[in-house]
């Protein structure tokens, strides 16, 4: 069968192949073994390189599901999004959005709108440098394909719309709440931040240190509910690249 796939990593297997972890919108992530893959004559060359959009030939055994490595037979190039690369801070988003994706894991049933997701995403970034809202809308978006963005413009007891910023956030009404709704209680969160997620659900700007905060707050979400997204090393060269940037 032939699929598309998007590289989320690889790590090298012996001194000439890659193994080789891919987003396929049919099949999820797969584990790919790309034997000869280190030599200069290998048919798959960039065709396997992080990030790279490509087509994959393969024989692919559904009795087994994708828990044994998958050697491809062929792989075509679709997109190597050259210019996002040229761009460090364009490149680091896109690798943090790969990372999350990779450590998320298999799941079948949202794999075709995170592939679909994550390429107009990468083939936004090959046509603009990524801004301050990039990843917080694309965090926001990742949390509404699998099922668990928090509401932000309507209260999640009443259903109120918000018209400015929650007066709270409260998991167990899923997400924003009303003034009225939160009464005499005291909020669990900041003003200034709340007024910042107002802010970002409205489609309004913010600083970059607010987005920054706007970011660790859909990070936390998406931890909470699905785990596993630990010690992220592409965000940390994230903050690195927008320092650069900004000096």
């Amino acid at each position: 069968m032939r699929t598309q796939i998007i590289v989320l990593h690889r790590y090298a297997y012996g001194d000439s192949s890659w193994i080789v972890k891919a987003l396929s919108p049919d099949l999820g992530v797969l584990s790919l073994l790309v034997k000869g893959a280190k030599s200069k004559n290998s048919r798959f060359k960039a065709s396997i390189d992080p990030l790279a959009h490509s087509e994959i030939e393969i024989r692919y055994n559904r009795s087994k599901g994708n828990s044994c490595l998958i050697i491809p037979k062929e792989a075509f190039l679709q997109n190597y999004f050259q210019k996002m690369r040229m761009n460090l801070q364009s490149l680091a988003a896109a690798q943090l959005m790969a990372e999350i994706l990779l450590k998320l894991g298999n799941n079948f049933s949202h794999a075709a709108e995170e592939f679909k997701w994550l390429l107009n995403n990468l083939e936004y970034l090959e046509l603009n440098e990524a801004n301050e809202n990039s990843l917080s809308i694309w965090l926001h978006k990742l949390c509404d394909i699998l099922g668990y963005a928090p509401m932000l413009l309507n209260c999640g007891l009443c259903g109120q719309k918000i018209l400015q910023a929650p007066a709270d956030l409260w998991h167990s009404a899923g997400g924003a709440v009303c003034e009225n709704c939160l009464g005499e209680k005291k909020p669990s969160y900041d003003q200034v931040f709340l007024q910042e997620l107002g802010n970002f659900a409205n489609g309004k700007s913010n600083s970059r240190q607010n987005c920054q905060r706007i970011e660790n707050f859909f990070l936390g979400h998406l931890k909470v509910h699905a785990g596993a997204l630990d010690n992220l090393r592409s965000y940390e060269w994230l903050i690195e690249t927008r320092k650069l940037a900004s000096s």
